[in-house]
């Protein structure tokens, strides 16, 4: 099911469901839909732009919703959530702004962390600030470890158009145990 046309925010990195990301805003265009944003209380979309291209998007976003803002020096500081992936199906410029149509990507499956991936649950804890961290399912620890990794922004991609949990955190598993053994 496509959406309307949605308002996105291109960066240089991706934004990951359940994920949160301090941006700060400056360029009237993005002011102005950030604005729209918060008046309407509906999402925009985060969607890495193509290498080369700060104009076109990837075709995967994410939509995004405001936790949080504050305002300093004419800047203003929002930090937003992660929602749905979605495919962008199409897309134009809008006043500035590019805009798309999306379809939302099915949810994944809400599965236990393998036992196998259990050492990684101290990352988890001081990621979250939680505790509790070793009761997440296997979709938000892989999501919330991807988002938090200093890899490669071609890294970080492939790990968003993953669409099995515990796939990714096997990909996360060799990209932290690659990195403790240099």
């Amino acid at each position: 099911m496509e959406t309307d046309w949605t308002d996105l925010f291109l960066l240089g990195t991706v934004l990951f469901p359940g994920a949160r990301m301090g941006l700060r805003v400056f360029e009237p265009r993005y002011l102005d839909m950030v604005s729209r944003s918060l008046r309407s209380h509906h999402p925009f979309a985060v969607c890495l732009h193509q290498e080369g291209h700060e104009n076109a998007p990837e075709n995967v976003a994410t939509l995004a919703q405001i936790r949080d803002w504050d305002s300093r020096n004419g800047m203003l500081l929002i930090e937003v959530e992660g929602g749905s992936r979605c495919s962008i199906v199409e897309w134009r410029k809008r006043a500035g702004i590019a805009t798309a149509r999306l379809c939302p990507w099915e949810e994944e499956p809400h599965l236990p962390i393998p036992p196998r991936h259990s050492w990684m649950e101290p990352i988890l804890m001081e990621l979250t600030g939680d505790t509790c961290a070793g009761g997440l399912d296997a979709t938000t620890a892989g999501m919330l470890l991807a988002q938090a990794l200093p890899v490669p922004i071609a890294k970080k991609l492939e790990l968003l158009l993953l669409q099995d949990p515990v796939e990714r955190l096997d990909h996360i598993a060799r990209f932290l145990c690659e990195k403790n053994s240099q």
